[in-house]
């Protein structure tokens, strides 16, 4: 009788134990959420850090190629008459001006370090909308289009320009050596060249500062208010 009561005691757990059991779930599983929660919200600070600096690099980038492009307009005013007189062969001999604006060449130093920074880090899961992610990636592709284009007109540049005038131009004196040069097949097929990249480079910058400013407007609607 006494056995069978001691094995009835023991057997049925307490409520005691049920209740630690259920603490010690409770506090796991507290700590967990607790532990995801504050990850998550390191994630959502450090997403954010990366979109302010996406949107100071599209920024800086907007306004270069502004500037770009209005000087790149600012140039074709001054060379389509030239053109139009190399053409009609009616350019003057003593012209310089030619020269003078194919002295000028530049390269935009657009903003990609903070792409690089979340690339290299294996962080750009971290942006959460998948189109805002798939326009940065497609911008990047754009800025190296525009690079190509840059390469192409330094290349025209140093191959063709810069050894036509080192032959043909007196460059202390401001002249060319021999006159008729000046209004050669050669020398305008050289001008000719040199304003079809202008042209191109402007048409690209155009369509990049559009894609920029619609990816500015995408990270601004991104940020946390």
């Amino acid at each position: 009788m006494k056995r069978k009561e001691r094995y009835s005691a023991e057997s049925p757990p307490s409520r005691k134990w049920i209740m630690e059991l259920v603490v010690v779930f409770l506090g796991v599983t507290a700590g967990f959420l607790l532990n995801s929660w504050r990850e998550q919200k390191q994630e959502r600070s450090l997403e954010q850090k990366y979109l302010i600096r996406f949107l100071e690099d599209i920024n800086n980038n907007i306004a270069d190629l502004e500037r770009s492009i209005a000087a790149d307009s600012l140039w074709k005013v001054r060379a389509e008459p030239i053109l139009l007189s190399m053409k009609d062969r009616t350019l003057p001999d003593t012209a310089k001006e030619p020269v003078r604006l194919m002295q000028k060449i530049s390269r935009l130093d657009l903003q990609t370090t903070t792409y690089e920074d979340i690339t290299n880090s294996g962080n750009l899961n971290l942006i959460r909308n998948f189109e805002l992610k798939r326009e940065l990636t497609r911008y990047q592709v754009s800025l190296e289009g525009i690079r190509f284009v840059e390469d192409s007109f330094y290349g025209y540049f140093n191959n063709f320009v810069m050894p036509f005038l080192l032959e043909r131009y007196d460059l202390l004196g401001d002249s060319f050596i021999e006159k008729s040069t000046i209004t050669s097949p050669q020398f305008s097929n050289i001008f000719a060249g040199y304003y079809s990249l202008v042209l191109q480079q402007e048409t690209t910058y155009r369509q990049l500062l559009r894609k920029s400013m619609a990816l500015r407007d995408l990270l601004t609607a991104s940020l946390d208010k």
